[in-house]
């Protein structure tokens, strides 16, 4: 008996891993970040952005325009500055995206909201989002930044159904020296701390895309995204890992640049991404389940199935 015993407890310590690698599903889904929907037969999961809210001297925002409705049920998405949340009362902005959301044609079961609050902001934020899952009735998430886990005593905890963890943008883009403001995980692993207490469970959200920043006298002129590396084949010079130097005044995506000018590349690397992936399964692995790539135009850039069976 205790031989049968012992052989049993063996099979099951053998096979648990397996069992639980195999019932781990982890979903890939997309933002769609445009002013304009009109995609085709896509069978993905979206979150797409529905409302820009912003704030110069008046509330201000823009409204996603569809020329197609979504094949699929999607998550409506709804992006706020934190200067709005400084400076209009919840109520006015709640009133808004009521009002924008009953447009939709479709039906949908949660709301996303993204806003990088600030402590000033923190209590309008909290009751914007605290009347939309009472006025609504439904499903509430919102973006999460490293910081605010790091130190969610001062920032809060949003009062949201879960959380999306923004594993990007990580440094300030316009600083010369950035190494690479996209996905720097240097920098995202000073964060690590306090997933273990973090009350909201959370979803990962990773860029995909590429972008180039122009310099001229180590001062920020542009941004270019969607650039490639072979976009620097010609009438530039490689003077470090992602560094290039314009050796003749020419234009490049449509604007004049001058000899000297300086571009940092910067990318979402394959082994970057695996390495986050990996990351934060080990901060997070109980309530991780999906992944959000930013953004859909860039969903056919590496083949995302086998990122995540190498990551795990």
């Amino acid at each position: 008996m205790k031989k049968l015993l012992f052989f049993l407890s063996l099979i099951i310590i053998i096979l648990f891993p397996i069992l639980f690698t195999e019932d781990k599903k982890i979903q890939n889904s997309f933002y769609h970040w445009k002013n304009t929907y009109d995609l085709k037969n896509t069978n993905e999961k979206l979150y797409i952005k529905v409302l820009d809210i912003s704030f110069s001297k008046k509330l201000e925002y823009v409204s996603t325009k569809f020329n197609k409705e979504p094949k699929n049920s999607f998550v409506p998405t709804i992006y706020i500055t934190n200067e709005t949340m400084k400076k209009v009362d919840y109520k006015e902005i709640e009133k808004l995206i009521l009002k924008q959301i009953k447009r939709l044609n479709t039906s949908f079961e949660e709301i996303q909201i993204d806003c990088d609050w600030s402590l000033t902001s923190k209590s309008n934020y909290f009751n914007l989002l605290q009347a939309l899952k009472k006025d609504t009735n439904k499903t509430i998430s919102a973006t999460i930044r490293l910081h605010q886990i790091k130190y969610f005593k001062k920032t809060g905890v949003p009062p949201v159904d879960y959380g999306v963890l923004m594993y990007y943008n990580m440094s300030d883009i316009t600083d010369f020296n950035s190494k690479n403001s996209i996905l720097d995980n240097s920098i995202a692993k000073k964060y690590h701390y306090n997933f273990d207490v973090y009350k909201l469970k959370l979803k990962l959200a990773l860029p995909l895309y590429s972008q180039a920043i122009w310099f001229r006298d180590k001062k920020p002129l542009d941004i270019f995204e969607g650039v490639i590396k072979d976009d620097f084949k010609n009438h530039f010079e490689r003077i470090s890992e992602n560094i290039y130097k314009v050796k003749k005044s020419t234009y490049f995506k449509g604007r004049y640049i001058y000899k000297d000018d300086l571009f940092r590349f910067e990318d979402s690397k394959y082994e970057d991404l695996q390495e986050a992936i990996k990351d934060f399964y080990s901060l997070s692995a109980d309530s991780f389940n999906e992944i959000i790539y930013y953004r859909y135009s860039y969903k056919n850039k590496y083949n995302l199935s086998q990122l995540l069976k190498e990551s795990l």
